[in-house]
Formats: structure tokens, sequence, C-alpha cells
């Protein structure tokens, strides 16, 4: 989902797996690798040392994007953490909300609000990606055109014109499906079950199964 630019900022890089490849398979733009730990930002040091492209990575001891240099890069990528987080760090990063900057992330959870915080940032949801190994992954790449409308089972699923031609829409709208007509039972099992919260669920029940029929 990247494209070659100005630069590149792997946030929370880890082991440094990402920029590093970027630089063995022709990404020509800045790359830096950023971690708010120094074990693991170490770690991506000794790979891309051995890998001999120790100079074509900028490594920064850092928490989120507070020590990235926002004139060399032009790409932020945020992944493998929770959405919470994500939104947290993005919160500290004012100047990201520009045109120049293209996001991708992949929260480990929490994804709609991810989809929240973007969509009433000025965001538009450009591509979305459904990986499975083991976990299903999302991925949402944005930039920032203007606010993108999603509905409430959007949030969840990612917008349908970017999921539709997914391999795994159909697998992963039946789990939504799933977890959202088990939250729904648990809500009107209760004694008094709380109005807006079935509101919502029987909401986004809808819209899953709108769109899990026009898969079909």
């Amino acid at each position: 989902m990247t494209e070659n630019g100005r630069g590149l900022i792997d946030v929370g890089t880890d082991h440094g797996f990402l920029p590093l490849f970027l630089a063995q398979n022709g990404y020509t733009g800045r790359l830096y690798a950023s971690d708010i730990n120094r074990m693991p930002l170490d770690s991506a040091i000794r790979a891309a040392r051995e890998a001999s492209l120790e100079e074509r990575i900028g490594f920064l001891l850092s928490d989120g994007l507070d020590a990235c240099p926002p004139d060399e890069v032009d790409t932020i990528v945020i992944a493998g953490m929770g959405g919470d987080l994500i939104c947290r760090i993005l919160d500290r990063a004012e100047w990201c909300l520009d045109k120049r900057y293209t996001l991708i992330l992949q929260p480990m959870t929490k994804a709609e609000v991810v989809r929240y915080w973007l969509v009433n940032n000025g965001f538009t949801l450009t591509e979305e990606k459904l990986v499975r190994e083991g976990f299903l992954y999302q991925i949402i790449k944005a930039k920032y055109l203007g606010n993108m409308p999603l509905t409430d089972a959007e949030l969840f699923s990612g917008a349908y014109k970017n999921i539709r031609a997914e391999t795994l829409a159909g697998e992963w709208l039946d789990e939504l499906i799933v977890r959202f007509e088990r939250e729904e039972r648990g809500l009107l099992s209760a004694g008094k079950p709380e109005e807006g919260r079935v509101s919502i669920c029987r909401s986004v029940l809808r819209g899953l199964r709108q769109m899990k029929g026009k898969l079909v």
C-alpha cells in the first residue's frame, strides 16, 4: 500500500522490518524507523547494519510522531497497536492534518475508533485491505481530502466501496454479524436493556446484512 515518495516513517517499528524491506525493494525516499523503546530500536539498527543499509534508514527513539521531521516524509505508517493509541499519536501530531500526507494504519483493536477519528478529522479512507494470518488484520489507507461519511456498520467493517472486492469481505462480514448478533442477545437478556445500545447494535446489524447481501 506504500508508494515511492519523499519519505516514510514507521511508528512503533519494533525490529524495523518494514523500512528494511522497503530499502531492499526499490523505495528511494527517506526512511525512518521510530520506536518508544530502546531495545527494539537497537534490534532494528542491527538488522539494517547486517543488510548494509544502516545509512538508508534514520532511527528515532520517539514517543509516536514526536521526533518525526514533517518536511522529510509524506507517508506515516502506524501498525500493530490498539486503535485508541493510534488516535492518541495522531492527536499529538496536528501537522499530519494536511493533504501532503498519507496515513497507513493497522489497528490491532478498535478499528472502528480509528475510522471514527479519521472521518471526523477531515480524512477520506482511500483504500482498505483485509489480511488473514491467523487473526484477520484490517489495514486502512487515508488522506486528508475531506470528511468521508460512514454508516454505523462501516465504522466496524470498513467502507463498503473499499472492501467489496476483497477476497475476505464475505468472511469478515459474517464474523461481524455473528459478533453483533451475540451482543444483541446479551443486551436483550438483561433485565433492563439499554435502549440506546440495543438501537446502535441493530443499526450495525442492518448495515452489515445489507453489505453482505450486495456481495452475493
